[in-house]
């Protein structure tokens, strides 16, 4: 069954084929060269700003694991973040090439973006045509949570890029069904459920997609349910142990609140969320008209994953927008239908230069109305997140030999994220003492440290120190505020001088009187 006139095969009469080849496989298109487009465009765009923009508590979390020893990091994966362990395990061998900077940190992220807007417009030319493929692959660009998470050493890009890859191998496969094939695809499903398993809600779109291209083809559907088998050998075991830490995430909300805001969470973008989705509805409509057998199983990849993770919320706490990231594409090709639709609409053309004509009207509009949102996901620090690097630079310049250090804060967390920018921002500094710690975050097997005093730790003890740095989340006009009463009673003796005041932080500098 042809789909779209760029993939169709040269019939080989069948007296000039030897017994027991392969098919011919379809001749390659210079259409498929227009992917480059997207993929450079997501480059630029995602480059722009990616060093500038300071790191926050997720890569904070992302350094501190991947920068571990194996023992240390095999104990803190026994604790929390198993989910995580192919993602830390390919950052820690990066930084060991390229550097703990940064950009060095959201650089694989940010070719997982541009691999993915490029193999988005191979996937939409095979499925539709070439034009609306590069116009889903420009769009998914534009989207701000795109170049945002491009930006970012966390999973969500490369599991979005694994998400479409492992959709364009199945379409391959689906075209020339030779054992290579099924591999490469076996392979990608695997990759994309160890980089987070909540990727292999996908597979019920490629169940659409099978059913509905074989057209009774018992062969192709039996080789795509038997690779599908084996991949899940690979991905269940990590799941079934995954699945006893999910009181990490147990923060996540899934309240009135949450639902209503998950489109802007999920666009960072109020206009993209608006016209993605509505172009998206009416982009879905003509998939039905003209593509009927591939609609299904891109609508149901743009869909079923959020409806997944709301049902599923009271067991498995992924209520939030970045865990299905990967819908974007699905939500972009199916706008890209609808927007190729109004230019043949407007011109009463079906070509290729009518449906040009839809891209060059919507997608400058998109452009020019997301440009606020595309400087908000650049904003450092991180909209609603301390500025904890502004604060760490005024100790850096102004730290002496033998000075401390404290965190004061009123939610019992944010001297946890505290501890985590001062280990990554002073990394190549001497670093003033830590005073209140008495059981490292290493030596926990986790991320948050235990000070004295708190439940089951020593009492705290004098402290010979005659500076001390305090680098307090609290909004009192007391920066001592957020501290315990024996924490207060010890820097009782200290002189209270504020050093400046950022955003959501304050350094205070504690000198003995």
């Amino acid at each position: 069954m042809v789909l779209a006139p760029d993939r169709s095969a040269v019939a080989v009469p069948e007296g000039e084929r030897a017994p027991g080849a392969e098919p011919e496989p379809p001749k390659s298109h210079p259409t498929a060269a227009l992917a480059i487009v997207p993929f450079l465009v997501a480059l630029v765009v995602g480059w722009i700003g990616a060093d500038s923009r300071q790191m926050w508590n997720n890569e904070y979390a992302t350094w501190h694991a991947a920068t571990l020893s194996f023992r240390d990091l095999a104990h803190l994966l026994s604790n929390t973040d198993l989910v995580h362990t192919v993602y830390i395990l390919v950052i820690k061998g990066w930084i060991a090439v390229a550097g703990d900077s940064p950009l060095a940190m959201r650089t694989p992220s940010l070719f997982a973006m541009a691999v993915a807007a490029g193999c988005l417009a191979l996937l939409g030319r095979r499925l539709v045509g070439a034009a609306v493929g590069v116009v889903a692959g420009l769009l998914f660009v534009l989207i701000p949570a795109v170049s945002r998470y491009a930006q970012e050493s966390r999973s969500y890009a490369l599991v979005t890029m694994m998400v479409v890859v492992s959709t364009l191998l199945l379409v391959r496969a689906m075209d020339r069904p030779v054992g290579r094939r099924w591999v490469l695809y076996g392979a990608s499903v695997v990759a994309a459920g160890l980089l987070h398993f909540a990727s292999l809600v996908v597979l019920a779109a490629h169940l659409f997609l099978v059913v509905r291209m074989t057209d009774g083809d018992d062969a192709r559907r039996y080789r795509w349910a038997g690779t599908v088998g084996f991949a899940s050998l690979g991905v269940i075991p990590l799941l079934s142990f995954a699945s006893g830490q999910s009181a990490s995430i147990s923060w996540i909300k899934a309240d009135l609140d949450a639902v209503r805001g998950f489109p802007h969470e999920l666009f960072l973008s109020w206009p993209a969320a608006g016209i993605v989705v509505a172009a998206g509805v009416v982009g879905g409509f003509l998939m039905w008209r003209r593509q009927r057998e591939v609609a299904p199983a891109v609508v149901v990849w743009a869909v079923l994953p959020v409806i997944f993770i709301y049902v599923t919320y009271p067991v498995l706490h992924m209520f939030l927008a970045r865990y299905v990231l990967y819908v974007l594409p699905a939500w972009a090709l199916l706008a890209a239908v609808g927007i190729c639709g109004l230019g043949e609409i407007v011109t009463r053309r079906n070509a290729t230069w009518a449906r040009a004509l839809g891209a060059v009207l919507v997608l400058p509009l998109v452009s020019y109305l997301v440009l606020p949102d595309q400087r908000e996901v650049r904003s450092s620090p991180v909209t609603g997140q301390p500025d904890y690097k502004g604060a760490i630079d005024v100790i850096r310049a102004n730290a002496r030999p033998g000075d401390g250090l404290a965190y004061n804060d009123v939610f019992g967390q944010l001297s946890d994220l505290a501890r985590e920018a001062v280990d990554y921002e002073m990394r190549d500094d001497p670093r003033p003492t830590d005073v209140f710690v008495a059981a490292t975050s290493v030596a926990r097997g986790s991320y948050s440290a235990r000070e004295c005093g708190d439940d089951g730790m020593p009492e705290c003890a004098e402290i010979d120190i005659e500076r001390i740095w305090l680098i307090s989340t609290t909004y009192d006009s007391d920066p001592l505020s957020g501290l315990s009463a024996e924490r207060r009673e010890i820097l009782r003796p200290y002189r209270v001088t504020p050093q400046g005041d950022f955003e959501g932080v304050r350094v205070v500098l504690l000198a003995r009187r």
